[in-house]
């Protein structure tokens, strides 16, 4: 089990108001995926070849196009 340091005091406030959070009660990565509407929804045989069966999250990967090289 983690231990984790504590104090009686709560962290100072910056001058933007926030508190300082301690690096170690931070978690590595968190994710936010908010909850997807059932709207604009593609056939399954579209989906499966789009990668996505929502018409809304389609966007299109431009890759290599979008950077300029002397190989064209």
């Amino acid at each position: 089990m983690a231990e984790h340091a504590t104090t009686s005091t709560p962290p100072a406030s910056g001058e933007d108001g926030f508190r300082e959070i301690p690096q170690q009660l931070l978690a590595l990565a968190m994710g936010f995926v908010p909850s997807q509407i059932w709207q604009n929804i593609y056939e399954p045989n579209v989906a499966l070849a789009r990668g996505t069966i929502f018409a809304d999250l389609d966007k299109p990967f431009i890759g290599e196009e979008a950077v300029c090289n002397d190989r064209t």
